[in-house]
């Protein structure tokens, strides 16, 4: 995966990253994905800063931090409390992508959760031998 990030970066693709990891994790989060000697350090390209300066790494940010797009997206579950559903969450920040002018070419995941809901031209599911989400 890490090559073909590269790649595709080095091929002038806008790389993004989209987690269900909480916001309080982003650091982190960005610190395993790259090489910038802090954790796992995969390797990986840095993501893509966005038109309005957006980091292009994405984490699910706590209820009251949500921008417009989840707002919007999730007006049923927050009426009732309750944070935006995965599928929700993911697919509604790759339409945000979108509208900012981006195409969303490829979608990589390991739960199916990552890749329902649209805004993306290709998907592609890789396995993960630890852990399913129904």
């Amino acid at each position: 995966m890490v090559g073909m990030v590269q790649k595709a970066a080095d091929e002038g693709y806008a790389i993004f990253f989209l987690t269900g990891r909480p916001a309080t994790q982003e650091a982190a989060t960005l610190g395993n994905l790259t090489s910038d000697g802090v954790g796992v350090d995969a390797g990986y390209s840095t993501p893509t800063t966005l038109n309005d300066g957006e980091d292009g790494l994405f984490t699910k940010p706590a209820i009251a931090n949500y921008p417009a797009y989840l707002q919007s997206a999730c007006a049923d579950e927050l009426s009732q409390g309750k944070a935006c559903t995965t599928v929700h969450y993911k697919s509604a920040t790759r339409a945000h992508i979108e509208s900012l002018g981006y195409e969303v070419v490829a979608n990589f995941g390991d739960q199916f959760s990552d890749l329902v809901g649209g805004s993306a031209d290709k998907t592609f599911k890789m396995p993960n031998p630890n852990y399913f989400l129904p």
